[in-house]
């Protein structure tokens, strides 16, 4: 007799990973990978400082904060569909309309309708609908999703970079053109190809035995795994949170390398006048991050179904020489190790995305996984919203130099804390199977 059967990929389980992939390349990529875009040109149109326009994202990250447990609820609960297209239009319609902004107070309006997209589209949709609907190959698929936030990040990057011009007087336009793109990639998906559970259309996750017919929900109550309050009172579960909140720390990062750039490498620091040749290539540096994210979270995501300790590895040591080579290749304006250092960081760039909940899952099983994660993100969130401005705040006031040594330093305890959380979880998890 075979081996038992197993549900195969269907035309269902690819229209799910098209709209987490979509996603993620227009709405994530839009609200995470090309801020720093218009950091600069719209604080000097405003008359006020940087860190006064980048704390519109500290109210996204806030804004995830608060509703990141009720949103956890919310789509355990209700259909995705409608939920998940609200979010989309929310995101993309919050970042179009920065395009006509005249006031401050006005960005920070776009951060909390940002914040309650993208705590339901990347944060909780991406990883439950996987979750639910792929049971094989789950580190790949996440990988590949959240590699398109790089995908997406490089393209728009090359884009708003066109748009925004040598002058940086186009911003209105990068708002514009980069929320319509958003909205084009992300509602036609929501809307007509997402189902909450692979159940509710009679199949199973991919890789899934089957059995008998599938229902919806009967799979829930049978899946493995630690219940949430005695998750909650594990140390592991304080340590993993720990973890994810440098992670994200990480993360926040390459939304300063164009103002780095635009700032320090493309001007001449005897007149202090930019340099035009250098000032019309202002997205590339993040451009070639995205990119180098983009093959990370691949890598990352297929190294981790394997080995998360491999995965550690080789994230934080190209993220460490990533983020060397683009302090020195910023101080000595050497433009390909600069966009080369980009490049590695990339590396270190998914662990918040795909290794967090992967090593969550892996830690906590899938019985309450949507409610562990959901509470994992609160402080992870809550730490990025301070990083934002935060690290703004750090450069203009101390100086670029400090930015990158607490991004080194940053890598370090991220390695540490991971690899702390991982062991120590995973030993007690397999001890109660």
């Amino acid at each position: 007799m075979g081996g038992a059967r197993t549900q195969h990929m269907t035309p269902r389980h690819w229209a799910v990973l098209a709209t987490c992939v979509f996603c993620t390349f227009g709405c994530a990529a839009v609200a995470f990978s090309v801020p720093g875009l218009c950091y600069r040109p719209v604080s000097q149109y405003l008359g006020v400082d940087v860190f006064q326009v980048s704390f519109y994202m500290t109210i996204v990250y806030l804004a995830e904060v608060v509703l990141s447990p009720v949103m956890g609820k919310v789509l355990h609960r209700f259909d995705m569909r409608v939920v998940c297209t609200a979010a989309a239009v929310a995101t993309s319609g919050g970042f179009m309309a920065m395009s006509f902004y005249t006031e401050l107070w006005q960005w920070y309006v776009s951060g909390v309708l940002i914040g309650f997209g993208e705590i339901t589209l990347l944060w909780l949709m991406v990883a439950s609908l996987l979750n639910r609907w792929f049971k094989k190959r789950l580190g790949l698929v996440l990988g590949l999703t959240y590699a398109m936030t790089g995908v997406g990040g490089a393209v728009l990057n090359l884009i708003g970079q066109h748009l925004l011009g040598a002058d940086l007087s186009g911003w209105r336009e990068v708002y514009l053109v980069l929320g319509i793109v958003a909205f084009a990639l992300s509602v036609p998906f929501t809307v007509f190809a997402i189902r909450s559970h692979p159940e509710d259309v009679g199949l199973r996750a991919y890789g899934e035995a089957l059995g008998s017919p599938a229902t919806a929900g009967d799979a829930v109550r049978e899946l493995p795994g630690v219940p949430a309050k005695r998750a909650f009172r594990s140390w592991y579960f304080y340590a993993l949170v720990f973890a994810g909140c440098m992670a994200n720390v990480g993360g926040v990062f390459p939304q300063h390398f164009t103002t780095f750039y635009q700032s320090y490498v493309a001007i001449d620091r005897s007149t202090l006048e930019a340099v035009a040749a250098l000032m019309v290539m202002s997205g590339t540096l993040e451009a070639f991050t995205m990119v180098g994210m983009a093959g990370g979270k691949v890598l990352i995501g297929a190294l981790e179904s394997k080995s998360v300790q491999l995965a550690l590895v080789v994230g934080c040591v190209g993220g460490f020489l990533g983020l060397s080579c683009i302090w020195a290749g910023g101080e000595a304006v050497c433009l390909p190790v600069l966009f080369g250092g980009g490049l590695l960081y990339g590396l270190i760039y998914p662990f918040v995305t795909t290794l967090l909940p992967y090593v969550t899952r892996l830690v906590f099983g899938s019985r309450d996984y949507d409610q562990i994660y959901s509470v994992v993100l609160i402080p992870v969130n809550l730490v990025g919203a301070f990083a934002a401005s935060g690290l703004a705040l750090l450069y203009q006031h101390v100086g670029w130099d400090a930015f990158f040594v607490a991004g080194l330093a940053s890598i370090v305890v991220i390695f540490a804390g991971f690899t702390v959380a991982y062991r120590a979880g995973r030993r007690v998890y397999l001890e109660r199977l």
